[in-house]
């Protein structure tokens, strides 16, 4: 235990330290050479903070931080969030496990995912859940000869390859309320449920799915049961450490549920004065690669 102490000290101090002193240079020398127009320089200084940010993830391997469930989950323990404060800007670093959530993009080519979210939303009062579904199916896959629902007629400038981002959910979820009146689809936390990832992207972390996703994936867990399976995340595994039902193992064995997934999602939050700057990123530790950028001020 002291010895997990220690390494958990060692990634905290060395994540703060390699952070704070590659993010405090490059705004040194940004804010040597200001910008005319504040919201130029405010992009300026969020994208070198993603840059720096980036490197010391890449770097971060010379400690072998992560090679498997546990060095993962003590990772995040540890370095989980980091809040810095350097000259007038207040940077916010959240790092997660990318991989605790359903792949919204695989709702088409998994049948067990379509019949979940189905049935959660029937549980959660949505009243049409299958015209939801369709919009969603709609909206993956690229250009169709035929769709299900007319929300191209109305947003034909919205992405038909896959469903980017929250705000591009938000857009497809404000279509069925006017299309629907009704308002429950908004209720459901979808941050809990889903990220946004490659079409054939299926894998799910065990160790960090969420409650309302233990709830999706298993029809008729209880609230207790599916806090119970979220909070022992980490020290899963295998399928049996789960210690499920047979039913509930067979239910399970149609998703495509892992016990290592090095891939996390990493949130920054930028304040100056009254700007603010929300950057979100995943990263795979294992390639050493960051995607699925998102940039908001």
């Amino acid at each position: 235990m002291q010895t997990r102490s220690g390494i958990s000290l060692l990634i905290t101090l060395f994540f703060i330290i390699a952070i704070t002193a590659a993010v405090g240079v490059s705004l040194s020398h940004i804010q040597e050479s200001r910008a005319n127009l504040h919201e130029t320089r405010f992009m300026l200084q969020s994208a070198a903070i993603v840059e720096d940010i980036m490197t010391v993830l890449k770097e971060g391997d010379k400690l072998g931080i992560v090679s498997d469930t546990d060095s993962l989950s003590l990772f995040l323990l540890s370095a989980g969030f980091i809040p810095l404060e350097l000259k007038e800007l207040l940077v916010k670093i959240e790092i997660s496990s990318a991989m605790g959530r359903i792949n919204i993009n695989s709702l088409s080519r998994t049948k067990p995912f379509e019949e979940g979210l189905l049935a959660y939303m029937a549980q959660k009062n949505v009243q049409d859940p299958y015209y939801m579904v369709d919009l969603l199916d709609d909206c993956m896959g690229g250009y169709k000869n035929v769709y299900k629902t007319n929300i191209f007629d109305e947003m034909p400038e919205l992405y038909r390859e896959r469903i980017v981002s929250k705000r591009h959910l938000d857009k497809i979820i404000d279509f069925y309320i006017k299309e629907r009146h009704d308002h429950a689809v908004a209720e459901i936390d979808w941050n809990a449920l889903i990220r946004y990832d490659d079409n054939n992207a299926t894998a799910i972390d065990a160790n960090y799915v969420t409650a309302p996703l233990w709830q999706l994936m298993l029809p008729g867990l209880d609230d207790e049961q599916a806090i119970a399976l979220s909070d022992a995340g980490g020290s899963y595994y295998s399928l049996k450490d789960l210690q499920l039902s047979p039913d509930e193992e067979i239910a399970l064995n149609k998703y495509k549920l892992t016990y290592f997934e090095p891939v996390v999602r990493v949130d920054i939050v930028v304040l100056e004065n009254n700007t603010t700057a929300h950057i979100a990123f995943d990263y795979d530790i294992s390639k050493k690669k960051g995607n699925h950028f998102e940039f908001g001020i």
